[in-house]
């Protein structure tokens, strides 16, 4: 019996191996596509917000660039506010809010691309340097964020990421977003920067 190499459903392959072999052995292999197929979902960004590649004409593609989803959970709205030993912090948010932690690294000569966030970014650097450009300066000057340094990237605003050096940069980056919105929304090089 031959399967087509068209996409066949899990009920489908169900009874191809029902013909093919014992009960028990079925049971296994549907188990085992199901969580193959499961496997190679991508759970971090819905569907309808996931592209492989920028789709705008003006859009700019990362190169030596990868985001490595760690932990993404809800977190709802929130106000915080902690005094401790003389130190005070407070963090708020008006919106229902997921949190997400993702390790980032780029290759020497690498880039992020032309980018920007649904919401607040806090990154810190491991190893390696980020030189970071933003938009919103208006000669596009790079700021450059060196082994235990941080920074952050504000919601909405479009920057680009990248290893002018010769080692790779290693960074840990925690998004605050909306409930399931992608993470990272592609943009066009911005007029002021050459």
């Amino acid at each position: 019996m031959s399967v087509s190499p068209r996409r066949v459903s899990l009920f489908n392959v169900a009874n191809v191996l029902i013909s093919a072999g014992s009960p028990h052995r079925v049971l296994i292999a549907v188990v085992a596509v199901a969580a193959g197929a499961l496997a190679c979902r991508d759970t971090t960004t819905p569907k309808e917000f996931s592209k492989t590649a920028p789709t705008g004409a003006a859009e700019t593609m990362g190169v030596g660039f990868t985001s490595t989803l760690i932990a993404r959970g809800n977190l709802g709205t929130f106000h915080m506010q902690s005094k401790a030993g003389g130190y005070d912090v407070e963090l708020k948010s008006h919106d229902n809010t997921d949190v997400a932690v993702a390790n980032i690294d780029i290759a020497a000569g690498g880039s992020s691309g032309w980018h920007s966030h649904p919401g607040p970014v806090l990154v810190v650097v491991k190893s390696g340097t980020i030189t970071f450009y933003r938009a919103d300066n208006p000669n596009c000057a790079a700021d450059v964020y060196g082994p235990g340094t941080s920074f952050t990237e504000q919601g909405g605003l479009v920057a680009n990421a990248t290893n002018q050096g010769a080692d790779a940069v290693v960074a840990v980056a925690t998004f605050l977003a909306p409930p399931g919105a992608a993470l990272r929304i592609d943009a066009p090089k911005p007029a002021n920067c050459s």
